[in-house]
């Protein structure tokens, strides 16, 4: 039996992307302390108000980087493998525990032009935006396994979008969500972008 212990946050973590957490409630504690301590993985899934997503992404405690003294704790997770719960157990430990079992992609094909394309247009956007920094993305830096989930990390997509690509298993359909998503973005960002230097050179805006 492949049990864990469940964590239920207003998030969706991403296979290998990393997240700081600020873990105050008793029950999470004793949850964190136990996975660090012995090394266990948990897992993440999106709660949202009477519902809780039945796939999530296994996790691990990767930095426990601030311990105060009433225990509560600054931690850095990074998310491993996606999983599906089976059986929901409570009662033995103060924390949610699952049933879970593996969920992976039926489809792992990447296109590369599909790749290519989403690329393209997410360089664009970043290069476009100057208001905050968004570092962009050449083919070095990615994994050849699904690739999405990197770019999914800064494509401002909503919680619910954010599951509904966790959920997917094909990697070219969450590719062609994520291109869909910002070609439909691009405009509205460049409008907003180019407004924002026209009232600069007003003088609306301090430099």
């Amino acid at each position: 039996m492949n049990k864990i212990g469940l964590f239920p946050l207003g998030l969706v973590l991403f296979p290998k992307s990393s997240y700081p957490l600020y873990i105050y409630e008793e029950r999470y504690k004793a949850l964190i302390n136990e996975c660090w301590n012995e090394q266990k993985l948990f897992g993440i899934t999106l709660l949202m108000p009477n519902k809780m997503s039945e796939i999530g992404c296994l996790t691990t405690v990767s930095d426990i980087m601030k311990v105060q003294e009433s225990g509560e704790m600054e931690i850095l997770v990074t998310g491993k493998n996606r999983f599906k719960i089976q059986q929901i157990l409570d009662g033995n430990k103060p924390y949610l525990e699952a049933v879970i079992e593996k969920y992976e992609d039926i489809d792992p094909t990447v296109s590369p032009t599909l790749l290519g394309n989403l690329m393209d247009v997410y360089n664009e956007i970043a290069r476009k935006v100057k208001k905050f920094k968004i570092p962009e993305i050449d083919f070095d830096s990615i994994s050849t396994n699904q690739p999405s989930f990197s770019f999914a990390l800064k494509s401002g997509l909503s919680l619910e979008e954010r599951q509904k690509l966790l959920e997917m298993q094909s990697e070219n359909q969450r590719l062609e969500m994520i291109y869909n998503h910002l070609k439909f973005l691009q405009p509205i960002i460049e409008k907003a972008e180019g407004i924002e230097r026209l009232a600069r050179n007003d003088g609306y805006f301090s430099i």
